[in-house]
């Protein structure tokens, strides 16, 4: 199937800069202003405004050819047997009377025509006239609206282009908007004049909503660049339980002139107050689409409706869904997966997921493991580190080391290494499966099937590449040094009823958080990893990449893992940000904590585009990446990351900041080369952990005191990492 187009009413629900950029970015093919709702005046500053707030083609669809109430009054209620007045619009005087605009009162009523107004709103026969007003009985009660359509139940003559129409027209040319929905085509002619009224070349999109519409449906889409079934209208003239007939009819015609067809009208009224759509709504976008729609229009939903973005990223999830299933064996179980519709896909396209039913009474091995080992191994069974689905041998390490590359052609920069000593090597057998079980623990959490083991070879220049350095003063240098000459490679599958009572609530998985980024709508999500807890320029660049970007929310990622000694503990990272969030710090943009549970290897550039990786496949299309980003002590060039992630290709979008200082009388800002340093003050965490550290104040320039007071009430033995057990 053909892309298919999300065409969007603009309206005061949605005529907004902001909310238009969403939408745009939740996937509107075309913004529709409709002139039957807008005054003339209004024509042109809305059209410059969106214009200026989208590159998508902004349209103009026409009142045309039809009759509309205008009234004294918003709404007249009537009931059957009352007798109504239908005046010309310039005789209208009293509240009792309905003013007819759009064609000429006295050629187009006449004595015992039957009058429907609005869909299913009141029926009338015109019983009487005299002097341009007409009277009418009420055969069908109901309420009477303003600038609602009115139907005869006879073939009228009207004008195909309203004077406003006319007028439009030129201001259009003179704002240069080339799309236009004709409205109440009848006949290929008026295909043919609208085209006379333009100097240049512009798309029809051709609105079929009457009785001529549809017989004269062929040589109107010989003319049209594309044609749009209004099914509200239209139900004026084609019993309500024929549409549907009426819409299949229209589609399967429009085929044989390979021109797109649109559908509009009631495709998710229920969002114009509430917050999803109905199951019967869904269906109906679903069996429009299959039955060759190539075009869905929201109409009062993102025009007046509550809930405008919402509308398209729901649209957007429906197409995406239809379009993209594919019925074999497996559809059943994949119904049963979660829509991700348009957030980023995992990186190398698909979220690894390794999980196991198969616990042997008889183990043939079992090895216990490390706190890196046992998170490693959760992290790639669950998908975090997609598409690594195992430990990985020698010849995978050198490929990431030298090429930063798995599987051939796939972007990575992170060896994932099962290291051991001689005597596990003794103790497991070269292939086949064992049990992983963690320090202390009772019972295994995994299945490792083993692929190979091997000699880690020339561990010096493994370092020098891993780590930019061999000093065994580099923490992660150190650890890798001094931990096994072996390595396991193979696949980790972790037990089903293996349990653990988790020490922190705030960790999602990949599937987890798209599931929320789903759930609230989110699909422009920026990924934010942390060691540190927030200060003021933490703030100043989410904040500002936030906005930048225009996202739905930030994706806050404390790494709770192992560390080195004086790092934050996870519990006042989380504690910290849980207030920034309560605090209302990222109002309008959504913000969500969802811890890291992995070790940091301290691997600066080679770090930097590994946690990227890792947010894409938590569902974050943006990162932040600020200087010396996951960086120890002075091994690394502050730019080091940001050049790394220029040679690579990734889907990932780096949100790149230089380090942020507070100058008095403009607060915190981006360093820059006209700065002298000694007008800058430092925001540092080393700071702000020294301080704490030594009972020291901390500068309010530097924190929110909101934090300073938190931190303040905790025992500095629950803040820091004291030992290699925390």
């Amino acid at each position: 199937m053909k892309k298919v187009k999300i065409i969007c009413t603009i309206g005061p629900s949605s005529l907004e800069e902001t909310i238009i950029k969403k939408m745009d970015d939740s996937g509107v093919d075309l913004f529709r202003i409709n002139l039957s709702h807008t005054s003339i005046d209004e024509l042109i500053p809305i059209a410059r405004n969106l214009k200026s707030w989208t590159k998508k083609p902004v349209c103009l669809d026409t009142e045309g050819a039809q009759l509309r109430t205008t009234l004294l009054r918003n709404e007249i209620i009537v009931k059957e047997h009352d007798k109504i007045e239908f005046v010309p619009q310039s005789k209208l005087t009293k509240k009792s009377q309905i003013g007819i605009k759009g064609g000429q009162i006295n050629e187009v009523f006449k004595n015992g025509d039957l009058v429907t107004i609005d869909f299913d709103g009141a029926v009338v026969q015109i019983i009487d006239n005299e002097n341009l007003s007409f009277k009418g009985r009420i055969l069908h009660s109901g309420s009477i609206g303003n600038n609602k359509g009115v139907n005869v139940d006879r073939s009228i003559k009207l004008n195909r282009f309203t004077l406003k129409d006319e007028e439009a027209f030129s201001l259009c040319q003179e704002i240069g908007l080339d799309h236009i929905f004709l409205s109440f085509c009848s006949h290929e002619s008026d295909v043919e004049e609208l085209r006379k009224r333009f100097s240049y070349e512009i798309n029809i999109i051709s609105k079929i909503e009457s009785k001529n519409g549809l017989l004269n449906l062929d040589g109107i889409c010989k003319k049209s660049n594309a044609i749009l079934i209004d099914r509200g209208d239209l139900s004026r003239e084609v019993p309500l339980e024929k549409i549907p007939l009426a819409q299949n009819q229209i589609l399967e015609r429009s085929k044989k002139f390979d021109i797109p067809v649109y559908v509009a009208t009631n495709l998710m009224e229920n969002m114009i107050l509430n917050s999803k759509p109905t199951r019967a709504e869904v269906n109906d976008i679903q069996s429009t689409l299959k039955n060759g729609a190539k075009g869905l229009v929201l109409a009062a939903e993102t025009a007046i409706g509550k809930y405008p973005i919402d509308c398209v990223r729901i649209m957007s999830r429906i197409i995406h869904e239809t379009i993209n299933y594919k019925y074999d064996k497996k559809s059943t179980q994949n119904l049963f997966s979660p829509s991700f519709g348009r957030i980023i896909e995992p990186h190398g396209g698909k979220l690894v997921q390794q999980f196991s039913n198969d616990k042997s009474d008889h183990p043939i091995c079992e090895v216990e493991v490390n706190k890196e080992i046992y998170t490693d191994s959760f992290q790639i069974a669950n998908g975090t580190f997609s598409p690594i689905n195992a430990f990985m041998n020698y010849e995978q390490i050198e490929s990431v080391l030298n090429e930063n590359l798995i599987k051939d052609s796939v972007a990575w920069t992170m060896p994932i290494i099962f290291q051991i000593d001689k005597s596990i090597v003794n103790k497991i057998p070269d292939s086949g499966s064992i049990y992983l079980r963690k320090e202390n623990d009772e019972y295994p959490f995994s299945v490792l099937n083993i692929d190979k083991i091997e000699i880690l070879k020339n561990k010096n220049k493994l370092a020098e590449l891993w780590f930019g350095t061999n000093d065994e003063s580099h923490p992660g240098v150190s650890k890798f040094l001094s931990s096994g000459d072996y390595i396991i490679s193979g696949k980790p599958f972790i037990l089903n009823n293996y349990c653990e009572s988790a020490n922190n609530k705030y960790e999602l998985t990949p599937i987890q958080s798209r599931f929320v980024f789903d759930h609230n709508g989110w699909h422009n999500i920026i990924g934010f990893h942390t060691r540190n807890v927030p200060h003021v320029g933490h703030e100043y660049i989410q904040i500002n990449a936030l906005r930048k970007i225009n996202a739905d929310a930030i994706f806050i990622s404390p790494v709770i893992g192992e560390k080195k000694i004086g790092d934050f503990l996870a519990d006042p990272i989380i504690k910290c940000y849980e207030l920034l969030i309560k605090e209302g710090v990222y109002n309008p943009y959504g913000a969500i904590i969802g811890s890291f549970n992995t070790h940091s290897r301290y691997s600066g550039p080679r770090e930097a585009v590994f946690t990227a990786l890792c947010r894409q496949n938590f569902g974050c299309n943006y990162f932040i990446v600020g200087r010396d980003h996951t960086g120890v002590g002075n091994y690394y060039d502050p730019n080091a990351s940001i050049k790394l992630f220029d040679k690579l290709e990734l889907n990932i979008k780096i949100l790149a900041f230089d380090p942020v200082s507070y100058k008095k009388g403009h607060g915190v800002i981006e360093k820059k080369p006209e700065y002298k340093e000694e007008d800058l003050q430092k925001i540092s965490g080393s700071i702000i952990r020294n301080n704490l550290m030594n009972n020291n104040q901390i500068p309010q320039y530097m924190m929110r005191t909101v934090i300073i007071n938190l931190l303040k009430k905790m025992n500095p033995e629950f803040l820091f990492h004291q030992n290699k057990n925390d």
